[in-house]
């Protein structure tokens, strides 16, 4: 099963407060049912009301989850985005590329930069597809 995306996660975020909003206190106390009760009566669409950890994965999600993100060197995995990362000699850099083996990659570009950057690769890449 796919993870779900960013915009995906901010979408449900929305819906879950509007029925907080709707139907928590008067109606019920469980977010839940609050929940399933919008979905029933006033969305527009269907979305489940829990989600597994197979679809929203294990990890926070971030903006990055809808970009490819560069993989390690050394094991293959896809990196992950620290921001303020200060390396061993006490140099702070804006970015860093970390992995889950211990690797970190620094950087002078800020987050808006790499977002910039990976989304140019992204649309490449889809041309180089098509």
């Amino acid at each position: 099963m796919e993870k779900m995306k960013y915009k995906e996660f901010q979408n449900r975020m929305s819906e879950v407060a509007k029925a907080r909003k709707i139907f928590i206190p008067h109606i019920t106390k469980n977010i839940s049912i609050a929940f399933e009760l919008y979905q029933k009566v006033l969305a527009e669409e269907k979305m489940e009301v829990f989600i597994s950890t197979l679809e929203g994965g294990n990890k926070p999600m971030t903006p990055f989850d809808d970009y490819e993100r560069p993989t390690c060197d050394e094991c293959g995995k896809e990196l992950g985005l620290k921001i303020n990362a200060k390396d061993e000699a006490g140099i702070n850099h804006p970015t860093a590329w970390v992995c889950e083996c211990g690797i970190e990659y620094y950087s002078d570009k800020t987050v808006r930069e790499w977002m910039e950057e990976l989304s140019e690769a992204g649309k490449q890449n889809d041309k180089a597809k098509d």
